[in-house]
């Protein structure tokens, strides 16, 4: 009876991690309700809004695309550089933060204005600067700050 428990134990554990790997979070799991009131004017208290108050105030002109009331925004910053920023349509303000730029190469690659979730991807070059693996990063919009869910890192196959 012992041998049969501890067999089905290490299955158990073992199925756990293969879910574990496998399962990557869903939009549905982390629902919000999309804001549908007034837009709110451009906040220009912040640097960054009055540096790019032009890209900002159009995408207030746009629905919310994540998390119920925030309009995601991108411009470019250089060769393959990208710069991602997050308005909010209720205040106005920018959300501190974001993602790209010449810092990080990390894009915004999924978002949903009724979930809270946001999927990033970043690509790893190699010394001739082509792609050898991709991580994609699962992050939940909490208390106006990202918190890293899940990071799924995977080896790109080059052509022979």
């Amino acid at each position: 009876m012992k041998k049969i428990l501890i067999v089905l134990s290490f299955f158990v554990l073992g199925m756990t991690v293969a879910y574990a790997k496998t399962h990557v979070p869903q939009f549905k799991d982390y629902p919000v309700k999309p804001y549908t009131g007034k837009t709110a004017q451009l906040d220009m208290t912040d640097e960054s809004a009055r540096m790019f108050r032009t890209r900002l105030r159009n995408a207030l002109k746009e629905k919310p695309n994540f998390a119920g009331e925030y309009v995601i925004t991108m411009w470019g910053c250089g060769a393959s550089c990208r710069s991602y920023a997050f308005i909010n349509k209720r205040t106005g303000k920018l959300l501190e933060g974001g993602f790209g730029g010449e810092g990080s190469q990390e894009d915004v690659i999924a978002s949903k204005a009724n979930s809270r979730l946001l999927v990033t991807q970043e690509e790893h070059m190699d010394e001739n600067w082509e792609v050898e693996s991709i991580t994609t990063r699962f992050y939940l919009f909490e208390n106006n700050k990202f918190k890293l869910l899940k990071t799924v890192k995977e080896t790109v196959q080059k052509e022979k």
